[in-house]
């Protein structure tokens, strides 16, 4: 198998990682119904796909950066990522807001200052309320992971900037403990860090991997299936939503790690199904943002008790599952690229301006 030039596997691996997270918030809502027959086993495995998510992050900061090579800007890469997850964002919270304080969906929800200024700037939940979206407490710990990496772009000793951000994402848990904010310590120094730091180690390795041949790709890909079914299976917590953080890092992780670096190898593929897998990672972040808005039209036809038999409940729920991606798809095309591209035309221009 060729070795590409650029890293088109991880946009087909990020929509296989939006659409497992995706099957197991269908699969968890399916389970409050007396109809439901999938084991807890098979409803969190899906969960998984956050442990992807973590170790692509990695990866792509390390490719972005040249290596967080001199040659790249602290500023430039920071406007760039903020700009990546906050308009899309952003939206989706104006929405549930919307919705939750008209009464018209999300009426559990609780609204309050501190709550919905951690969601907007997405701080460490520290009331009771929590996050506005529910699944924003993946992109704490992305903008956790961008501010590490442009507080280390900023030194001036290249080689030991690697070393710079294990040292961080180890003291700032720390520092903030021993200022008080226990909440914010607890968040940051939880054991999933170590999964963006997998994929930075992939991306430092990734050129000297030995290039696998295609029986030998399709065999581990099989490997990391079921080390992700396994880890799944033994986890030590019955509940559904995913691993004890203790046990994910390395049971999800290193298979994550190992799942990564077979998507590296991946070539431009031209064909119908690798432009497809392509179209549908550019829209796997709205996927991801905004698949709770279906979920929660599922649960209340559930609690409604619109499904009167297994089949019915599980064809229901496959039918949500192709909406979401749909709609995803829609919003990315019409909406999301859109405001990417003047976003980033207009960062271009100030460039400009700001070197004549």
């Amino acid at each position: 198998m060729a070795r590409p030039t650029r890293l088109y596997g991880l946009q087909h691996l990020r929509f296989f990682a939006a659409f497992a997270v995706l099957a197991h918030h269908i699969l968890e809502e399916a389970a409050g119904s007396s109809l439901a027959i999938v084991p807890a086993s098979a409803t969190r495995v899906g969960a998984c796909g956050v442990d992807i998510f973590f170790v692509i992050s990695g990866l792509v900061m390390w490719h972005t950066t040249g290596g967080f090579s001199a040659q790249t800007s602290a500023r430039r890469f920071f406007s760039r990522r903020l700009t990546r997850i906050f308009p899309s964002y952003w939206a989706c919270v104006a929405i549930m807001v919307v919705l939750a304080g008209s009464g018209l969906a999300f009426k559990h929800m609780e609204l309050d200052a501190v709550g919905i200024a951690e969601s907007v700037f997405l701080l460490p939940p520290t009331t009771s309320s929590g996050l506005i979206l529910g699944v924003a407490w993946t992109l704490i710990y992305e903008l956790y992971f961008y501010l590490v990496c442009t507080v280390v772009l900023c030194l001036p000793w290249q080689r030991l900037r690697t070393l710079g951000i294990v040292a961080l994402l180890a003291a700032v848990p720390f520092v903030l403990d021993k200022l008080g904010a226990t909440a914010q310590a607890q968040y940051y120094g939880s054991p999933l860090v170590i999964e963006f730091l997998l994929g930075i180690a992939l991306g430092a390795i990734g050129t000297h991997l030995p290039e696998l041949g295609r029986r030998t790709w399709q065999l581990l890909l099989l490997v990391c299936v079921a080390l992700f079914w396994c880890a799944s299976a033994a986890s030590p917590d019955t509940a559904t939503f995913g691993l004890p953080n203790s046990f994910r890092w390395w049971a999800w992780g290193l298979p994550s790690m190992l799942l990564v670096a077979l998507f590296m190898q991946i070539p431009d593929d031209r064909n119908r199904i690798g432009r497809s897998l392509t179209t549908l990672g550019n829209a796997s972040y709205v996927l991801y943002l905004t698949h709770g808005f279906w979920m929660n039209a599922f649960a209340k036809a559930i609690k409604a008790g619109v499904f009167h038999s297994t089949f019915s409940l599980y064809f229901a729920a496959a039918c949500v599952a192709c909406i979401a991606v749909v709609f995803a798809l829609v919003v990315h095309r019409y909406l999301e690229k859109p405001l990417l591209s003047k976003l980033d035309g207009k960062r271009s221009r100030l460039r400009e301006t700001a070197m004549s």
